[in-house]
């Protein structure tokens, strides 16, 4: 019992000494090696296990959605006690979800707070239905569609006529409502503002395993105004970008418009070593992805 004791400290002073940008990373190269097929798949031994049971230091708290393909410890090559997890579907905040991220920042000091959506998501779909439609399921899940529903910011949506970009821009929207939701806790923000805690979204893309971090909150909101959430990839390791392209071929799907414009993600990544410096993108071997095409 002494050894696990000792063991439990050890685990404290390790969790202590990283900051929330290296969390970050590790959890950037985690998803690089599940997406790319060297995933470590870390396990924890019998003693370990025994040292765990003392206190937990998770170094990351995550809301994300609670669809069986989306087991988030997988996607982040992540291990037992590593990350916090919430998963609810549609990784929306209410009354539990809410405390439950309290609790692992104010309690359990985590470095890295994240909300993540993912491709395909049914309670973003089920969400953007009529509502006639949706008063039609039980009434608990009815009013959590709702819920979704009124932070999707439908009329904006209307102008996506490609399927699969209404299906990431919902799924974002989503996100960022959370984010939104999370920095009105004075707590958070006074974490973020002294740099113990960073609050990142992202998006899951099921079809490739990768983990786009395409917004990060820099600065604490007022009472009349949002968040300031920088639309970006975050930090080294690895990273995503946006490229807007215009289009000046008139497309079928874009009824009554002269330009399309055509949204690409381009991820570029370098396999980590072991114990190696942050990733930073190359230029030539990224993997590029057209994922979307809406009207100008």
């Amino acid at each position: 019992m002494e050894d696990s004791r000792k063991r439990n400290m050890q685990m404290q002073e390790n969790f202590k000494e990283l900051s929330p940008a290296e969390v970050l990373v590790k959890l950037q190269r985690g998803n690089a090696r599940f997406w790319t097929g060297c995933a470590s798949r870390p396990e924890a031994s019998a003693f370990e296990r025994r040292a765990m049971i003392m206190q937990q230091f998770p170094s990351t708290a995550i809301l994300g959605c609670s669809d069986s393909r989306v087991p988030v410890e997988v996607v982040f090559d992540q291990g037992l006690g590593d990350m916090f997890v919430v998963r609810v579907a549609g990784n929306s905040l209410d009354t539990s979800t809410t405390a439950s991220l309290q609790y692992a920042v104010k309690h359990l000091s985590v470095k890295v707070l994240m909300v993540m959506g993912h491709e395909g998501c049914g309670a973003i779909k089920a969400a953007g239905l009529p509502i006639a439609q949706i008063e039609q399921e039980p009434q608990e899940l009815a009013n959590a569609l709702k819920m979704l529903k009124r932070g999707l910011d439908e009329q904006r949506l209307k102008n996506v006529h490609d399927a699969r970009a209404y299906d990431r821009e919902a799924v974002i929207t989503n996100v960022r409502r959370q984010v939104e939701g999370l920095c009105r806790d004075a707590a958070i923000m006074k974490k973020v503002q002294n740099e113990e805690l960073i609050v990142v979204g992202c998006f899951y893309e099921i079809s490739s395993g990768i983990v786009d971090f395409f917004m990060e909150v820099t600065e604490a909101p007022t009472a009349a105004a949002e968040p300031h959430l920088v639309m970006r990839g975050v930090h080294s390791g690895v990273q995503s970008r946006m490229e807007y392209h215009v289009d000046q071929t008139p497309k079928a799907d874009c009824e009554g418009s002269e330009q399309g414009v055509i949204f690409k993600r381009q991820v570029s990544f370098t396999p980590p070593a072991p114990d190696s410096a942050p990733v930073k993108p190359s230029e030539g071997d990224g993997i590029h992805m057209r994922y979307a095409k809406a009207l100008a």
